[in-house]
């Protein structure tokens, strides 16, 4: 074969496995046949799965708030992220997942498993979304996110708390104290016309409300859609307004 064919074929490999580096198909090269790594791929990619719906069901267009919403899954860490708006800019998430994978023999036995870091490229707007699933894990430290607060089991205690306090101020802020919720829960109450509204929110789409009359308590919990931006608000305007209980139409 003449040198200008050989060259031509190397060179064609060499872009051949920049192609495949830069559509996330590497670790077909190094591991062309790994059982326990694709389930561990397709474990990640759940929980990724996950993070997009999420994003979805809270209207979520600006970075912080998507590097925000995705860093509140145990198993996710943002590593990177470009962009400021979906519409704008466009947002590129780049997530690394913790991913469990296993390989199950034609007995049903397990032949091996482990736990690996899968990384993941999100591409959002701003015309289409994309996704790039198990590519070159970056070297960047994970971006810190705070945890949210979470009002998971309070319902039951403010329902008992506040059931025998009536509709006092004091009393209602009282028997709140005494639950000892966490300090980063947002705690309002206030007293109008003979009645108490409370609002407790841990985070955009976790609040819980109550009102008080001489009647006794009651509480409900909006739906999340009732919570997206431009709905309704988690305070005690809507606690003590006519919009309190009502579910959706």
């Amino acid at each position: 074969m003449a040198k200008g064919g050989r060259l031509g074929i190397v060179g064609g490999v060499a872009l051949l496995v920049v192609a495949l580096v830069g559509a996330g198909l590497w670790h077909y090269l190094l591991r062309p046949d790994d059982p326990t790594h694709d389930s561990a791929v397709a474990d990640a990619a759940k929980k990724v799965d996950w993070v997009q719906s999420r994003f979805v069901a809270d209207h979520l267009y600006q970075a912080d708030k998507y590097v925000h919403a995705a860093g509140q899954h145990p198993d996710v860490a943002v590593l990177t992220v470009t962009g400021d708006t979906h519409w704008g800019t466009g947002v590129t998430l780049v997530l690394r997942v913790a991913g469990h994978g296993v390989e199950i023999g034609a007995d049903g036995s397990v032949i091996d498993e482990s736990d690996e870091a899968i990384c993941f490229r999100l591409r959002l707007g701003p015309r289409d979304d994309r996704r790039d699933d198990d590519i070159e894990c970056p070297p960047d430290d994970p971006i810190q996110v705070a945890e949210d607060p979470s009002l998971s089991g309070v319902d039951e205690r403010l329902k008992s708390a506040l059931a025998t306090v009536g509709p006092d101020e004091a009393a209602v802020r009282a028997a709140i104290d005494g639950l000892k919720l966490d300090p980063a829960i947002r705690t309002e109450v206030t007293a109008e016309d003979g009645r108490v509204g409370v609002a407790l929110r841990a985070a955009q789409y976790d609040c819980l409300l109550a009102r008080v009359t001489g009647n006794g308590a009651e509480l409900w919990r909006p739906a999340r859609i009732q919570l997206a931006p431009g709905e309704l608000s988690c305070d005690t305007r809507t606690s003590l307004s006519g919009y309190f209980g009502k579910g959706l139409r």
